[in-house]
């Protein structure tokens, strides 16, 4: 049936088709900064971590990041996690603390327990983490983060998870918000509705 949304997609049903393609088997990147976005597993990184420490020998450390709740102090916390045998931190401030789950060297620590700790560093920042290389000073470098959910954690931003009507315009989930999958909208063309605004009737009023 021909309705004022049809299409060819539609009427061909190429639509369902393109729509079932893009739910499950496209590639999402994140729309700030392109990364290409994807659920982290321990096994992930630490793939990750030896491609990228490969032909060298540099100590990581490993970490992951606490909000301050409101009513509580950053030192309050620091203190329930000293309880918990975190004593070092990566950075700090009033509202968010980085703690040093671990340090590691890739290629000489056994696999099972660089694995442990990127889990644990996983399960205690909630999905997220940060992995920082240390030069020949031990100073960090810029970190590599990593996110077990779909969220870019560059641009700290969360995707959901593809479906279908995402990329249905016949769909209030994938219909553009502006005109609503019909591909006109309804306005006010001011120049169409004062053609001159020299004239002495709009200076006059």
């Amino acid at each position: 049936m021909r309705t004022s949304r049809s299409t060819v997609g539609t009427m061909t049903e190429l639509n369902d088709h393109l729509k079932l393609l893009y739910a499950r088997a496209a590639d999402l990147f994140c729309r700030g900064c392109g990364r290409e976005v994807h659920r982290d597993d321990p096994q992930q990184v630490y793939d990750d971590l030896i491609e990228a420490v490969a032909g060298s020998e540099p100590r990581i450390v490993v970490t992951f990041a606490i909000d301050v709740p409101h009513n509580f102090t950053a030192t309050e916390i620091k203190q329930v996690l000293e309880q918990q045998g975190y004593t070092r931190l990566q950075s700090e401030s009033e509202t968010r603390l980085e703690v040093v789950q671990d340090r590691i060297r890739p290629p000489m620590r056994s696999e099972s327990e660089s694995l442990r700790a990127i889990e644990i560093a996983l399960e205690r920042g909630h999905g997220k983490m940060a992995v920082y290389p240390l030069d020949e000073n031990r100073e960090a470098g810029e970190p590599w983060r990593f996110s077990s959910d779909l969220h870019c954690p560059d641009c700290d931003i969360h995707y959901r998870d593809p479906q279908p009507n995402l990329f249905s315009f016949n769909s209030a989930l994938g219909a553009c918000e502006n005109c609503k999958g019909f591909g006109r909208t309804i306005g006010i063309d001011w120049n169409l509705v004062i053609p001159d605004e020299n004239s002495r009737y709009v200076k006059g009023r």
